[in-house]
């Protein structure tokens, strides 16, 4: 029996809940219809799940669509990023290590190699779909401690399996099936789709996009016209001409960093300075069509604030 996408108001641990294999059978049949070329499942180290789970502060994972080689659906993969019990208006955030992220498989991947297999994903997915918006493209699932604890213990000496679905109802493709290899009826979903509503991949903030409230807390009348060069830089120069992988970061790591500046006593300061410093410049740099220097401004800024104030 069908069931509503449970609502971002509950406690994020008890996101995801069991299905039916009638609803697993028409979520699965649904992908394979609208995606044929595309991987269907992918193997899911219970490892890996227990690894991730294993840091207390982690209310669930962000299951993260991925590819190693974009020209080959096949290499898809899975990045189990780690998020936390905040929880306000959408997703908890994203918990930033340095050392990487661990994979469907078990194996840990840097930081540079996360940020470009999830573009490759994107890249793949506006061949499937051209006309969707780049910040609306489906980037993965989150599914709560509580569900993905029982489907770990329902393995038992076993390994899961993911397996990619879509509902049309409500245009979500790579959602979320998961289930012990040995038990194909014992099935977790229901998960909440990355990004969430707000376009940012999952935000406790009033607004997730670092950059759209720190230019509307400091530019005033001018915010708007400003949002709109970072815009078409980020879509016209970033995807097309420069390193994509770069906006994945941003979109990962957004949330995460005004969570964690709010948490500062001289938070208004640091965003000031955050908007002096590159914001501003930056858009100096994109009206001068210097494109290179705005993008070693974007990368420098995304560096600095990780290292201060994400790195655990």
């Amino acid at each position: 029996m069908k069931t509503e996408m449970l609502s971002t108001v509950l406690d994020p641990t008890t996101v995801g809940e069991f299905i039916t294999e009638d609803y697993y059978r028409e979520l699965a049949q649904n992908f394979r219809t609208k995606f044929p070329s595309e991987a269907r499942f992918v193997n899911l180290s219970k490892l890996a799940v227990e690894t991730v789970l294993s840091d207390s502060n982690v209310s669930g994972i962000k299951f993260m669509n991925g590819l190693t080689d974009v020209n080959d659906p096949s290499s898809r993969i899975l990045v189990l990023i780690p998020a936390n019990y905040t929880m306000n208006n959408s997703l908890p955030n994203a918990i930033i290590n340095k050392d990487g992220f661990i994979t469907n498989t078990g194996e840990v991947i840097s930081l540079e190699k996360t940020w470009q297999v999830l573009f490759n994903h994107v890249l793949n997915f506006k061949k499937l779909d051209a006309g969707m918006h780049y910040t609306k493209i489906n980037r993965g699932s989150f599914l709560g401690r509580k569900l993905l604890t029982a489907l770990a213990e329902e393995a038992g000496n076993d390994n899961l399996i993911y397996t990619f679905g879509y509902n049309i109802e409500m245009n979500y493709p790579y959602k979320a099936l998961i289930y012990p290899e040995t038990n194909a009826f014992l099935i977790g979903d229901q998960s909440m789709p990355c990004p969430g509503s707000a376009g940012c991949p999952g935000s406790t903030s009033s607004d997730p996009c670092a950059l759209t409230r720190i230019a509307t807390n400091f530019a005033g009348k001018e915010a708007d016209n400003q949002l709109n060069v970072l815009r078409g830089f980020r879509d016209k120069i970033l995807q097309e001409k420069l390193n994509g992988a770069e906006i994945e970061k941003y979109y990962t790591i957004s949330a995460s960093l005004l969570e964690a500046i709010d948490k500062e006593q001289n938070k208004a300061v640091i965003f000031k300075e955050i908007y002096d410093r590159y914001i501003q410049t930056s858009i100096a740099s994109i009206n001068n069509n210097d494109e290179v220097t705005a993008y070693s401004l974007f990368q420098e800024a995304m560096q600095h604030l990780t290292n201060t104030y994400l790195y655990q």
